[in-house]
């Protein structure tokens, strides 16, 4: 189901974002990242970003309406292939929501391909293609890439610059990849498991990172 896949239900979402609202997080967008990362901004506690994959319908029905009611910024990657497909968004929610001013469009490539193992020409399409494309709809400049499934090594790291994007995300690469690193940021998955919101706030709050990576060693 397009709708539900890999998400919380509407009402767990909006629970979240009043408690990070509520409790004051410094809730910012992907260039804020950047600035923290890059040490040109003391990072503030309680900082976190919110972030979607993939580019699905429900993004635009459920979880935009809620982003205004709290002023909370996001960021939303886009397959740019899916785009119109059912289930996924149209050219015209991206637009929208690009305008807003408080949902950045990145993206997640045009076809959701394992990037490590695409060659040279399929590797550039994937990046270049997907970004003209996205700002071909929202009539301004991409500056993000989410790998797919997180994959990625130091040739596609290397290609997502040459590309022209400034920073890329993955999910959760790993104790030994750099915490600074500005084409490798790490992200936690918000799913299912996240209902309760102490578990939230633990992913949120960076003790969950530390945890889970302990516990993996």
């Amino acid at each position: 189901d397009k709708e539900t896949k890999l998400s919380v239900s509407p009402e767990s979402f909006e629970r979240q974002m009043k408690f990070l609202h509520d409790r004051k997080y410094n809730v910012v967008g992907l260039d804020k990242i950047m600035s923290y990362l890059r040490k040109e901004e003391k990072t503030p506690p309680k900082t976190v970003a919110i972030t979607f994959d993939d580019g699905f319908y429900n993004n635009y029905k459920y979880a935009y309406p809620v982003l205004k009611k709290y002023n909370l910024p996001a960021t939303i990657f886009v397959i740019t292939d899916k785009i119109g497909s059912e289930g996924f968004l149209g050219p015209d929610q991206i637009k929208e929501m690009s305008g807003s001013g408080l949902i950045t469009i990145g993206s997640h490539t045009m076809s959701h391909c394992w990037l490590p193992d695409a060659d040279d020409a399929k590797l550039s399409k994937e990046l270049s293609g997907s970004k003209e494309a996205l700002e071909g709809v929202i009539g301004g400049g991409v500056k993000f890439l989410c790998y797919p499934l997180g994959a990625h090594d130091g040739r596609v790291q290397e290609a997502s610059r040459k590309a022209g994007y400034s920073a890329a995300v993955a999910t959760n690469p790993g104790i030994s990849m750099r915490a600074d690193d500005i084409f490798a940021i790490k992200r936690i998955r918000i799913s299912r498991t996240s209902d309760n919101l102490f578990v939230f706030w633990v992913e949120t709050s960076g003790y969950y990172t530390w945890m889970k990576e302990h516990r993996d060693e």
